[in-house]
């Protein structure tokens, strides 16, 4: 292929994937891009164009006989079309539809569809009638950049404000928020001949109000094959109606009660590596190397199949919950990439920020979760052990039970004395703990309460281990049954005790939010 030439607009990061692919390939590479660029020494020609003229670059391109060109980022997705349009390439359609990547644009454009809806949207101008809460953006910023929820009109004001400051024409989107469902991005590629192609449905996980963070993406997600064909026909109608007809295109969605949301999309690979690393380990599909074979005009049809399990997640503050996989990950066969350099989880209000904090990648025969930490940690009688004052003190702060010295010094003398301490520990902190008393000689129905799991902690089964450990010790002294009272308002602990065995036994308690449940011990 060392006949063909590709053009790159832009040297940054975004680049690097595009370049090695260009390279294996054997397509001479040129890029146009910043003195500073990182990947200017990189390719095969560099030239210096920091304005990004689309005449200029155009006629390089004729000069040094290109035969495709691409967009390196979001940024450059427009100029990337122009150029390649003024230079009789092939290139998404700028007289029909192509967008780059206005939101306001494309909502207008979609609005028109049937296979997908939308939120209710509109520019914001002063005096504008908002029924809130309204999500706002920036028109053309992407990473997340300049969104936020607002829920009355101060927040309005100051969510205008940072929408504007983040847009290239001083304008912000105000949408209608959508709330609840489950967030996918869907990587497709169009080969510049009307032809369509979804190459992966990508999971999102985000961070939700205010900013709307994506913290962590999943492959391949878990949808039916009709959902998917559904989502298949409203890709392509959206492609169709926004002029995107020549390689990658990462379309976000939102699904609803089982209907399907049009968000944005943009005219490039997805970020946070779903292009790169992800979709080539999930499908075994050179993404980048179609893409190329797309602008070239060479791209021949493939059939992609799922091949493994894999994901990223973003070590920031809204996945501290997350620390025993972020652990777990140091060592795990699993994980093939981890940039996380120190233990504190640092905030993040977009997604360069969530990226900055460091990350993971698992590649698995399935989903990896909170979930497969649970084999680290085990419940055990604490009793006995050497520091147990000294754990249950702390963990009492944990849980903000703050008591006096007076008052703690009673009420451990007292647990230590007539019930079974049970507690998870990890680096000498207790994340789970429950209190269990076997002192119902005659009816043998013991008792369990105090179970609490640290809120980082919950989701990978820890109550489980709890309550097991509980039912070990009953059988042990010969009790025949386990009672527990819950608040008749927690659904989550009410699911998983009876998932666990335990039956409602009292459902009004007089004088108290509660209900009893019981389980028989056999």
């Amino acid at each position: 292929m060392s006949q063909y030439v590709l053009a790159i607009i832009g040297a940054g990061e975004g680049a690097l994937p595009i370049i090695n692919a260009a390279k294996e390939m054997g397509v001479i590479v040129v890029a146009y891009g910043r003195n500073d660029s990182l990947a200017k020494d990189q390719v095969d020609v560099f030239v210096e164009e920091n304005n990004f003229d689309i005449q200029f670059i155009a006629d390089s391109c004729r000069e040094l006989n290109v035969n495709g060109v691409m967009p390196s980022s979001e940024l450059s997705t427009e100029v990337a079309a122009r150029v390649a349009h003024t230079a009789g390439l092939l290139c998404n359609d700028i007289e029909h539809g192509f967008g780059g990547k206005n939101k306001y644009f494309m909502r207008t454009k979609v609005a028109n569809l049937v296979s997908v809806k939308q939120p209710k949207f509109q520019l914001y101008k002063e005096g504008l009638n908002v029924a809130f809460p309204v999500v706002v953006k920036s028109v053309d910023a992407c990473g997340k950049r300049g969104v936020s929820i607002a829920y009355n009109e101060e927040d309005l004001k100051q969510a205008v404000q940072q929408a504007r400051e983040n847009s290239s024409d001083g304008s912000a989107l105000v949408e209608e928020y959508l709330k609840g469902g489950q967030e996918y991005s869907i990587e497709c590629l169009s080969n510049c001949k009307g032809k369509h192609y979804v190459i992966q449905y990508t999971e999102k996980e985000s961070s939700g109000p205010p900013h709307f963070v994506e913290i962590a993406h999943h492959q391949p997600a878990n949808l039916s094959d009709e959902t998917k064909a559904r989502i298949d026909k409203a890709a392509w109608d959206i492609l169709e109606v926004l002029g995107l007809n020549c390689g990658m295109a990462h379309l976000e969605i939102k699904i609803i009660d089982n209907e399907i949301y049009f968000i944005e999309v943009g005219a490039r690979g997805g970020g946070d590596h779903i292009s790169d690393i992800l979709t080539p380990l999930s499908t075994g599909f050179d993404y980048y190397k179609a893409a190329i074979e797309c602008h070239l005009g060479i791209y021949q049809p493939t059939t992609i199949t799922n091949k493994a399990y894999t994901g990223i997640y973003f070590h920031s503050k809204q996945n501290e919950r997350l620390r025993p996989l972020f652990e777990q990950a140091k060592t795990a066969s699993w994980c093939i990439k981890n940039t996380v350099v120190k233990d504190e989880f640092d905030e993040a209000s977009g997604n360069v920020g969530a990226s900055k904090s460091g990350y993971i990648i698992y590649c698995s025969d399935h989903k990896i979760s909170l979930k497969h930490c649970n084999n680290r940690f085990h419940a055990q009688l604490i009793n006995q052990h050497p520091n147990a004052k000294t754990l249950i003190r702390q963990h009492c702060q944990d849980i903000d039970n703050v008591l006096t010295d007076e008052k703690f010094e009673a009420w451990y003398n007292k647990i230590i004395n007539t019930g079974n301490l049970i507690a998870v520990i990890d680096r000498d902190r207790i994340i789970a703990f429950a209190l269990l008393y076997c002192n119902h000689i005659e009816t043998l129905d013991a008792y369990i309460c105090n179970v609490y799991v640290l809120s980082q902690y919950r989701g990978i089964g820890l109550s489980v281990k709890l309550l097991e450990k509980a039912v070990e010790i009953c059988r042990e002294k010969g009790f025949k049954s386990m009672s527990l009272h819950v608040d008749k308002h927690n659904s989550t602990a009410i699911k998983v005790y009876e998932k666990f065995g335990f039956e409602i036994c009292d459902n009004d308690i007089a004088g108290d939010s509660r209900i009893a449940m019981r389980l028989p011990v056999k």
